[in-house]
């Protein structure tokens, strides 16, 4: 077998990361974090009330563009598995990645502006530019998470230490959920901009800029671990068959997916029902009990973070997976009361304490059991494929998040929601809350049942370890 090493200057295999590293690796999923969170709590209710997109429009154009996104993950994973560089294999993919997000994700936001040449752009000329940028932004966000995430599966060969790292890299990245909370709040102050168009534009560069200098943070704070690889890499459709017949994966996959459904569908869907049944319409009311419940919850979700790194000192982190997705079942139980008219407490139920119960175990455990997969994996193939597995884990949930708001569009046409209308209809209102119970019903109880096929041990992970280091 032919020894090479991914990078120049690339640190051993088991030497473990410096709190530098740990700081520089983790400030970059903080950025994610945030547009995340920006694009599931506000774009759709950007572009379905003040700009006035039909739900249903968008019910139907985001998952086709989502299509080529559900491809490019996996192909950017291997791709990224085989890049040799000076830099190594994931930093040049995070580099330009980020770069480039940084431009496209603001650009997303501003179709008036952008399209200056239309003084009066019309609802399709507005549909159409909304596909074109969310096209290019999944293209340029696949480019620098997939690689991003590889790097940190890659970063420990200790069972422990691979929760550790992921662990780190919620902690620093949760507070930037609230940060998310800001931009909307400021867009919508007419003592800061004149209109909320102009707003969002302004705080959106904002964002953008947080984006590259989180990726430039990445890259040059993090060094990657050294690898020996073969001499031939694998044929890439054998390659992507190995990686979907591995039975933990594949449930794991799908775990993900209908959380991922469920966790963006609770939050985009929830801000309809804040702003026309808790605030009878008032944008800025709703702005700011997001802002205070997010706050809430990512001081929850830090605590729970400590609280599951602890837990996994004595518990499988498997079992433990099951443990907190059962308990994220209490996210349709508080949906029944956490919507009142005039009394917003209520809401904090739900975005404070119910949903950061599963929310900060899947960003936490399932990356760590992703590394596990790569080290039987490994057995198997003959190779470190941290790339591949990312890529269709990123897939499955990043499908899974992005359809929520389509699942949320289908349902706010259903309810009769017109975004032309300050007040909606006592009907529209019922049927909203029916909605918002029942798709959060539905996925959660999905995401739990489908933990249950998840089996893998410590033990398995420590033997397929001690396997690969005998074949070297």
């Amino acid at each position: 077998m032919n020894e090479a090493r991914v990078s120049t200057d690339a640190a051993d295999a088991d030497e473990p990361l410096t709190t530098r590293e740990r700081i520089c690796y983790s400030v970059f999923n903080g950025a994610d974090y945030l547009i995340k969170n920006v694009i599931g709590k506000y774009m759709f209710y950007f572009y379905t009330t003040t700009l006035a997109i039909p739900p249903l429009w968008i019910a139907i154009g985001q998952p086709l563009v989502k299509l080529l996104d559900v491809v490019t993950d996996p192909l950017v994973g291997e791709w990224s598995d085989r890049t040799k560089s000076k830099m190594g294999k994931r930093r040049p993919w995070i580099l330009v990645g980020s770069i480039t997000l940084g431009i496209v994700f603001p650009l997303s936001w501003m179709p008036t502006i952008v399209m200056f040449w239309d003084p009066m752009p019309t609802l399709v000329s507005i549909f159409v530019y909304f596909l074109l940028f969310k096209l290019l932004y999944y293209v340029t966000h696949t480019m620098a998470v997939v690689p991003y995430y590889a790097l940190g599966a890659e970063l420990s060969r200790d069972y422990q230490e691979r929760t550790r790292i992921v662990g780190w890299r919620h902690f620093i990245g949760v507070p930037m959920t609230v940060l998310a909370t800001v931009p909307f709040v400021l867009a919508t102050n007419p003592e800061y901009f004149p209109d909320e168009i102009t707003g969002v534009a302004v705080v959106m560069c904002g964002v953008g800029v947080i984006i590259i200098v989180a990726g430039l943070a990445a890259t040059f704070g993090t060094r990657e671990r050294a690898s020996v690889e073969p001499g031939q890499p694998l044929p890439l459709k054998r390659a992507l068959g190995i990686t979907l017949s591995n039975r933990p994966f594949m449930f794991l996959v799908a775990t993900v997916f209908f959380y991922g459904i469920g966790q963006y569908f609770s939050v985009s869907f929830a801000a309809y029902l804040i702003t026309y049944i808790i605030y009878d319409g008032d944008k800025a009311g709703f702005a700011t009990l997001l802002m205070w419940a997010t706050a809430g919850g990512a001081l929850v979700s830090m605590a729970l973070n400590l609280l599951i790194r602890r837990l996994g000192a004595n518990i499988e982190k498997t079992r433990l997976l099951k443990i907190f997705l059962l308990l994220s079942l209490t996210v349709p139980l508080t949906a029944l009361i956490a919507f009142q008219p005039g009394e917003p407490y209520w809401y904090f139920l739900f975005h404070m304490l119910a949903l950061p119960l599963g929310n900060t175990a899947i960003e936490i455990l399932p990356l760590s059991i992703v590394a596990d997969v790569c080290d039987l994996d490994e057995v198997k193939s003959g190779r470190r494929r941290e790339g591949a597995f990312v890529g269709v884990y990123n897939s499955a949930f990043k499908t899974g998040y992005l359809l929520a708001p389509t699942l949320s569009m289908a349902l706010l046409a259903f309810t009769g929601f017109d975004g032309a209308l300050t007040v909606q209809s006592e009907a529209t209102k019922e049927l909203l809350r029916i909605c918002m119970v029942g798709g959060c019903a539905v996925t959660f109880v999905l995401a739990f049942v489908l933990s249950l096929g998840v089996r893998l041990s410590r033990a398995q992970v420590e033997q397929a370890q001690a396997q690969a280091r005998a074949a070297d």
